[in-house]
This record gives structure tokens, C-alpha cells and sequence, in this order.
């Protein structure tokens, strides 16, 4: 099994908070071995803030077994959306399109946020979810029926149910994948900051019925920063690290950015970042 210390930039795309020791499993049994010390298991880091704590975390970026099956395919945790998307235009089908343009997002960790965007959301595709369960310690299988049940806007029952080790997907044949991919990107690029910036996605989850980034931005939060972190210029619910910023800094941009709003508008924004 490798372990290594990693800095911040090198678990997540924002790269704030303390450097880790992160595992990386091999097998079940690695696996399953650190999860009895109950450490928190991290996807590539694009929606995530690491926090000053020194508790080590586990990767499954070496689950990446990918196999198709008639108009199903199915996807390690550590499969690298990237990696989806050239293969959807490779094998021209449809299934994570929607999500184009996302840095270093894996199969495991959009499964576990049920991630979406556009109108789309992962869940959607999902058929079934095989994870190991944290109660039992068995490995299990999770379908659809319980799926749809389980699954709503950004929310799952993972991580407290286990831990995600692989997905299987519906897919359809797509002659034009490449250019609706091209398609998401650009619009992606239009209405969020460029992919080159530091930055964990969107801050909050939008409230129901509301946009979290219209509330920021009419609290006079877009281009707002707090020490070296701030709101993008261009979209108010996006939370850029100008420079070397720390955890510290984060979290009291979070506060002004909840206080504001709940002060505006009676509501109180919930993460949709998740501290490690």
C-alpha cells in the first residue's frame, strides 16, 4: 500500500488547509483495513477544503476498473471524469457530459454528492452502487429502488453508509457526444470562473426554489474576500484561493457569506463544500 504527504494543492483543486499523510489502497482487504480506523476517504478534491487537522486520509484513486455490458458500464470509484468523458467520445455514448469541465472529479466522489449541474444530476444514470458497508464490514450492493429513494440534491447516504466502490451506469449510444461535451464546457466556462483558478465548485447549496449565487450577490459578496480567499468576480457561489490561503480564512469568509444572508433573507446557506 503507498502512502505519501501531500500538500494541500495536491489533494484538492483549492488548495487550502495542512498538508496529509493520504493512503492509497490497493485491494478490499488495504481497504478495509483503514476504514477500521475510521479515517474519511477523499475523491480527487474538486468539492472538498481540507481543514488545519492532521488525520490522515484515504484515496481510492487505484479502484479503477471499468467494464461494459450491453448499454451498461461500470466505473471504480477512482475513475477520473476525464477519463469518462474520453471514453464517451471514443466509444461515442452518452452519461457524464453534463459534468464536463469539472478538474479531477472521480466516479466515487460524484457518486457520493450526487453531483449535477444543468439540470442533471448523476443520479439519474445510476443502476446500481457496490460499497463497503461501515456497520457490517460486509461489501454490499445498493439498486436503483433504493437509490431513488435515498438520493436527492446533493445528497446521499455516503459516506455514513460506506464507502463507494464502484457504479454502474445506463448509457446510450450518442453520435454527437463530442460536441455536446464541447457544448457543456463553453457554457460551463460562461457562467463559472475559468478552470485555471484555485477554486472547490460552488460554496453552498442552492436553497430550494433558490440560486445561493444570486443571494450572494445581492448581499455584495462577488468579488468579496476575506485575507487571500474570496468570491469569484464572475460567479458570486464560487469561493477562489487568491493566493496561500488559509483554512482560518475560509472558514470566516463562510460566516460573513451565512450571516449576510440570513440577515438579507432569513436563510441559512449550507455547505456544499465538504471539510476534510
Amino acid at each position: 500500500m503507498e502512502v505519501k504527504l501531500l500538500s494541500p494543492e495536491e489533494i484538492t483543486t483549492i488548495g487550502v488547509g495542512a498538508p496529509r499523510k493520504v493512503y492509497f489502497p490497493e485491494s478490499l482487504r488495504e481497504l478495509r483495513f483503514l476504514l477500521k480506523e475510521n479515517l474519511p476517504v477523499i475523491g480527487g478534491g474538486s468539492n472538498a477544503v481540507l481543514s488545519d487537522s492532521t488525520t490522515p486520509l484515504i484515496s481510492t484513486a487505484l479502484f479503477r476498473n471499468c467494464t461494459f455490458n450491453g448499454d451498461t458500464v461500470t466505473l471504480g470509484a477512482g475513475v477520473r471524469l476525464s477519463q469518462v468523458l474520453k471514453l464517451q467520445q471514443k466509444m461515442k455514448f452518452s452519461l457524464f457530459e453534463f459534468l464536463a469541465g469539472i478538474p479531477r472529479a472521480t466516479v466515487g466522489g460524484l457518486v457520493a454528492q450526487n453531483a449535477g449541474a444543468f439540470g442533471e444530476e448523476v443520479k439519474e444514470r445510476l443502476l446500481s452502487i457496490t460499497y463497503f458497508d461501515r456497520e457490517s464490514g460486509e461489501v454490499l450492493e445498493m439498486e436503483k429502488e433504493e437509490i431513488e429513494r435515498g438520493f436527492g440534491y446533493r445528497k446521499t447516504p455516503f459516506p455514513e453508509k460506506g464507502t463507494i466502490l464502484n457504479a454502474t451506469f445506463k448509457i446510450r449510444y450518442e453520435p454527437g457526444i463530442r460536441k455536446k461535451i464541447a457544448g457543456f464546457v463553453s457554457l460551463r466556462l460562461s457562467k463559472q470562473p475559468p478552470f485555471y483558478l484555485k477554486t472547490a465548485g460552488s460554496t453552498f447549496k442552492n436553497p430550494e426554489g433558490e440560486s445561493a449565487g444570486r443571494l450572494l450577490d445581492l448581499v455584495g459578496l462577488k468579488g468579496f474576500s476575506i485575507g487571500r480567499i474570496g468570491f469569484s468576480n464572475k460567479h458570486a457561489n464560487f469561493t477562489v484561493n487568491r493566493g496561500k490561503a488559509s483554512f482560518s480564512e475560509f472558514k470566516e469568509l463562510v460566516e460573513e457569506a451565512r450571516k449576510r444572508v440570513e440577515t438579507a433573507f432569513n436563510l441559512r446557506l449550507e455547505l456544499e463544500i465538504k471539510i476534510f
